[in-house]
């Protein structure tokens, strides 16, 4: 049996989660049209996917089989199994459902991130309150499928301020816990402003932040929209689209919340202009650079009143990088209309971003910004349309593949279909031209969601409407396709979280074990997502001591963060005293 004999932890910034896997045959695959997540009586909607850090996900949506316990999860398996240590059709997150009998309402539209132990934090807007009306609550679901016991029953409150706190979205703080921002009108019914919480993996908001949230933009007007990323240093980068009053109108703007529960006094209050030009900018998502800044796209009337795509570099320090225009980079102009730009990092402080286009139709395009600040000359100058098809695509999702390139999901239709894009700009080649499908049974499927697994691939989520009594959960694993790994068993696991500055590892790190056999040992380094970073070849040794730089595969610096380490051994094979030691 594996197991762990000893981990032992020399330095604070050294960040890891050591995973044993032994291979063995699966029971099941993924099925051709997805595996079925929930198919419980009444709907199910509205999933939300994270890394388990072995290859499967965990899926929370949004369940409406009890009046007042609508937030469920379950763990998929990187096998295409569901696991059987949780619930059939999943596990409630609130776990004391007689103390919400005389709640006003229920729970809706989940969030969730990665705990870095298997786990996931998943929050909601909740309607229990009808003198505060919507709030924010948090949940943690443990790797066992076992709601924390040391959380709240019925999650952690994270704003219960008057009036409507919505359009929240959050990421991991890289010490199990999550940072969450939205938009909240607590002011006046037309004042929408931007705030954020700290929830700590203890299930306690963080006490060194404003209760009920910090104040991340408010002046008079509109704010909203807001995206998300981490800054790799325990704090978020945080941006919206801007109304505020003076302005010709929607601008985008960023700030920059740290660990300590402040803006980042660098930065000015109330944000970063990033983009003040006439017209409207909306719709932003942003991207990290890996070295505590980011890029941000958005959707850009500025040309004759029709939306293109335009992308910013801003530094961690709050500076906009010179070396890209001011007000924002063009980077698309393949259709009469496009919006709803979705961006990921590109490994090397760009981004890829991808948009909805409209001429006659609404067709998925990609483009790659350089961190110069150029639209990389290997792709399409206008963007690289993702699908040939003569139908409507729309609502993508996309991941990196690790390697520079981007796997992109869409609404194809009434179907889902997913494309893969090299770093070269053209297509992966075992990907048709028209994308490839993944679900395409009776009736709708949407709704999706996605991460990232290892070998350029990824895991899709979606409302389907295959029954047609009511919508349920399904899941697939995209680059399989239907055909489902073979030989990976469920790794066992264990390790330590802390926060890493300013890189991974702050220098070399050493991974020494001691093997029962003498076949070859696969290591292998993954991101929080689930991506792949870096592998080492070994040769069939007894012992093993392992030096990693804290580079990437292709010799990048890896950004800061938390990584897993995941050792694989043959069948019969164990590994005894794993030590990390930076």
């Amino acid at each position: 049996m594996n197991h762990y004999r000893h981990i032992r932890l020399l330095t604070r910034t050294v960040v890891a989660l050591c995973i044993l896997t032994i291979p063995h045959l699966v029971s099941a695959a993924w099925p051709p049209e997805g595996r079925p997540v929930c198919t419980a009586s009444s709907s199910q909607t509205h999933s939300v996917i994270a890394t388990d850090g072995a290859d499967g996900a965990i899926i929370a949506w949004m369940d409406a089989r009890f009046p007042r316990v609508n937030i469920f999860a379950r763990h998929v398996l990187a096998s295409g199994e569901v696991d059987g240590a949780w619930p059939v059709d999943g596990r409630a997150l609130l776990n004391d459902p007689a103390a919400m009998n005389n709640a006003d309402g229920g729970q809706f539209n989940p969030e969730i991130v990665s705990d870095g132990a298997g786990g996931a934090i998943v929050i909601w807007q909740d309607l229990r309150s009808a003198v505060t009306e919507t709030d924010l609550f948090a949940q943690h679901i443990l790797s066992t499928g076992v709601v924390d016991p040391t959380w709240p029953a019925n999650g952690t409150a994270l704003s219960t301020a008057l009036h409507v706190q919505n359009t929240h979205v959050m990421v991991s703080d890289g010490a199990g816990g999550a940072i969450v921002t939205w938009v909240d009108n607590r002011v006046a019914a037309n004042e929408f402003d931007i705030y954020a919480q700290h929830v700590l993996a203890s299930g306690f908001v963080d006490p060194r932040w404003p209760a009920n949230g910090l104040a991340v933009c408010t002046p008079p007007g509109a704010q909203g929209f807001p995206a998300i990323v981490e800054d790799g240093l325990g704090g978020a980068l945080i941006t919206w689209h801007d109304a505020r009053v003076g302005s010709l109108g929607f601008d985008v703007y960023a700030q920059h919340v740290l660990n300590a529960g402040v803006t980042d006094p660098a930065w000015p209050v109330n944000g970063r202009a990033i983009c003040i030009f006439h017209g409207d900018q909306g719709r932003v998502t942003i991207a990290s650079d890996g070295a505590h800044g980011a890029v941000i796209a958005w959707g850009d009337s500025r040309v004759n009143d029709t939306s293109h795509i335009f992308a910013q570099h801003v530094f961690g320090s709050g500076a906009i990088d010179p070396a890209w225009p001011l007000n924002g980079r063009g980077i698309s102009n393949a259709a009469f209309l496009e919006t709803r730009a979705r961006a990921i990092s590109d490994g090397a402080g760009g981004a890829i971003v991808t948009w909805q286009g409209f001429d006659t139709e609404l067709n998925i395009f990609a483009q790659h910004v350089k961190s110069t600040g150029v639209v990389d000359p290997l792709w399409p100058a206008a963007g690289k349309a993702l699908s040939n098809a003569d139908r409507q695509q729309s609502i993508q999702e996309l991941v990196a593949d690790g390697a520079g390139g981007a796997i992109i999901a869409w609404v194809d239709s009434v179907d889902v279909v997913a494309q893969h894009v090299l770093a070269s700009g053209a297509f992966d080649a075992a990907y048709p031209a028209t994308g490839r499908s993944i679900v395409n049974a009776a009736n709708k499927q949407g709704d999706i969601a996605m991460v990232a697994t290892s070998a350029a691939g990824a895991i899709v989520s979606w409302t389907d409407g295959r029954n047609a009594l009511s919508p349920d959960i399904y899941a697939l694993q995209v680059k399989e396709a239907g055909t489902g790994p073979t030989g990976v068993g469920t790794p066992a696991m264990s390790g330590i979280n802390v926060n890493a500055f300013p890189n991974p590892f702050s220098g070399s790190t050493r991974i020494s074990f001691n093997s029962t056999g003498n076949g070859p040992v696969e290591v292998r380094i993954y991101d929080v997502s689930g991506r792949p970073v870096r592998s080492f070849a070994t040769r069939g040794e007894n012992s093993y001591d392992i030096q990693w730089d804290g580079r990437t595969g292709g010799g990048n610096t890896a950004p800061s963060g938390v990584y897993f380490c995941r050792v694989s051994t043959p069948a019969g094979q164990g590994v005894r005293r794993i030590v990390l030691v930076r």
